[in-house]
């Protein structure tokens, strides 16, 4: 049996994600996040790993409504990580792709806090080894918490970046 704290603290941390999302909007139209770091993901690309990640939760969900405990988490690759080439990447603007997440994540938790623990229980399969719901959901808080570190860190890269073009450009030239 889950306790009740574990779930709470457990809701509370997606929920968590809207507020960072929401922070993450006031700041991420000011830096490249479209640009791709040597060896690494842009901005936009995280982002998009982790709305993938939750629709993808949301969506083996309500096949866990429809199908019981027959589901095979292998047929639905949560965490696969989102790679675009440039041209899709400058297709995509960020307003969009942000707004996306927090109403999902929005939905998300509103249908999680509807759920009795006991359904957090329920194990589905994932290489013949039996995951909970509650195990997905851990999975999905610690795979964001990497991404949303990657954006903080490549947020404060550019915005250094940019200051210290200006120091540059305010230095008196000989």
């Amino acid at each position: 049996m889950i306790n009740q704290q574990k779930l709470d603290d457990l809701i509370s941390d997606i929920e968590y994600l809207k507020y960072e999302i929401q922070s993450l909007s006031k700041v991420i139209s000011f830096v490249p996040y479209s640009r791709k770091p040597l060896g690494g993901e842009s901005i936009i690309e995280n982002l998009l790993s982790i709305n993938s990640a939750q629709s993808k939760i949301v969506t083996v969900l309500e096949a866990l409504k429809k199908q019981g405990e027959e589901i095979q988490l292998n047929d639905f690759s949560i965490f696969e990580r989102v790679e675009l080439s440039e041209e899709e990447i400058e297709i995509l603007t960020v307003s969009t792709v942000l707004k996306d997440i927090e109403g999902l994540r929005t939905d998300l938790v509103n249908f999680l806090r509807e759920k009795p623990s006991s359904y957090f229980e329920i194990e589905m399969t994932e290489e013949s080894k039996p995951v909970s719901v509650l195990d997905i959901l851990w999975a999905m808080v610690t795979e964001e918490r990497k991404s949303l570190k990657e954006i903080a860190h490549l947020v404060l890269t550019y915005q250094s970046d940019k200051q210290f073009q200006r120091e540059i450009a305010a230095r008196p030239k000989h």
